[in-house]
């Protein structure tokens, strides 16, 4: 299955999902899917990139093990972040009211279908 299938499929199987996107260690987007407001997905996300880059350092220095995912919450809009390689990532926008724990119940079996799609 293609990626942007995945992605469109992650989405609409979270309540307040508004969008979904696979972004590089840069912050480049990779692969996207969203309902609308294409351009703001990928400025948040690149954000997004910044504070897992960061977090990810902190880590690093305290010996703290790696990351699992993060959830990244603004004033209007929620993000789940999962990395799925080295240095590629996951990126769920949702609305600020929607369910973090179905996100994060739902981003588990996408992250594994794009591994595999990765790998193939």
């Amino acid at each position: 299955m293609p990626f942007r299938a995945l992605l469109k499929e992650l989405v609409l199987s979270v309540d307040g999902a508004n969008g979904a996107i696979i972004l590089d260690a840069e912050g480049e987007a990779v692969q996207w899917w969203g309902r609308d407001e294409i351009e703001r997905l990928h400025l948040r996300a690149a954000y997004v990139i910044v504070m897992i880059q960061t977090c990810r350092a902190t880590t690093s220095s305290l010996e703290l093990g790696d990351l699992c995912y993060m959830v990244i919450e603004y004033e209007g809009a929620r993000f789940v972040v999962e990395e799925l390689e080295s240095e590629c990532f996951i990126v769920l926008e949702m609305d600020p009211s929607a369910n973090i724990g179905q996100a994060i119940h739902r981003i588990q079996p996408a992250v594994e279908n794009l591994r595999r799609e990765i790998a193939a």
